[in-house]
């Protein structure tokens, strides 16, 4: 854990440091890797994980929408990881508009 404290602190101190000013910000692929990293937990779900349980989690936002259980309180670790990666997001999105066309 002290290697990963150390590390985000060096990109922290990386992004706002006053000598660095002068060059530009920092590529927005490094924006992202540092909040990627600041987000991530000990324990976290793999894309398998997600895939197995995606339906049901989008299942559960339609309902939620309509009144019935909040997924993202029933199912936190898919709403994790669905904040945190891209393809898993994409392919959420598109079982949700498929959901709500029906």
């Amino acid at each position: 854990m002290r290697r990963f404290e150390a590390f985000t602190d060096w990109l922290m101190k990386l992004a706002g440091r006053p000598g660095l000013s002068k060059r530009p910000a920092p590529p927005v692929a490094i924006e992202e890797l540092m909040e990627r990293l600041l987000a991530s937990r000990d324990v976290e779900w793999t894309c398998d994980d997600v895939h197995r349980c995606l339906d049901q989690y989008a299942e559960l936002m339609v309902r939620g929408a309509r009144g019935g259980a909040d997924a993202a309180r029933v199912l936190p670790m898919v709403q994790q990881h669905l904040d945190m990666c891209p393809d898993c997001r994409e392919e959420y999105e598109a079982l949700l508009r498929i959901l709500r066309a029906q």
